[in-house]
């Protein structure tokens, strides 16, 4: 049993997954100053106004997304890391009724698509712009002109 955690404590992997771990705790406890910090200004903003700022609500959807899967990679319910290792969760527009967030599937399939975009070396094709088209007859409920009182 000695000799399994020997090997295991010679695995770079596990070092570099709790070295991850460490600069995503120290991204989780910023992160956390600045929900602090907007949901104090949405409450200010919301008693001063008297409804609450849709941009500091977006801004807290997309944090909150964000904190959610730093605390999946801390607690290795998730081996997807988190922004800026990997690109950063897209979320839904915030409503004032309720939101979802999306799900850690979501966030891993959206990962591994665009690992899987970056690594395709083939350019896209160009489109090319359709030609105006000219008519070659007027239209008939146009009268023809004289032109030859010059």
């Amino acid at each position: 049993m000695s000799d399994d955690i020997v090997e295991n404590l010679k695995q770079p992997s596990n070092w570099f997954r709790i070295a991850f771990m460490v600069a995503m705790a120290i991204v989780l406890y910023v992160v956390s100053l600045v929900l602090m910090v907007l949901t104090i200004a949405q409450a200010l903003f919301s008693v001063l106004t008297g409804s609450d700022n849709e941009n500091l609500r977006a801004l807290g959807k997309d944090l909150s997304t964000y904190v959610h899967q730093i605390l999946e990679f801390l607690t290795y319910n998730s081996d997807v890391k988190p922004f800026p290792f990997s690109p950063y969760p897209a979320s839904e527009p915030a409503t004032a009724s309720g939101t979802a967030t999306p799900s850690v599937e979501a966030y891993a399939a959206e990962a591994n698509e665009a690992a899987a975009e970056s690594a395709k070396s083939s350019p896209k094709p160009v489109r090319t712009p359709r030609k105006p088209v000219v008519r070659k007859t007027p239209p008939a409920d146009i009268p023809p002109s004289d032109t030859t009182d010059i």
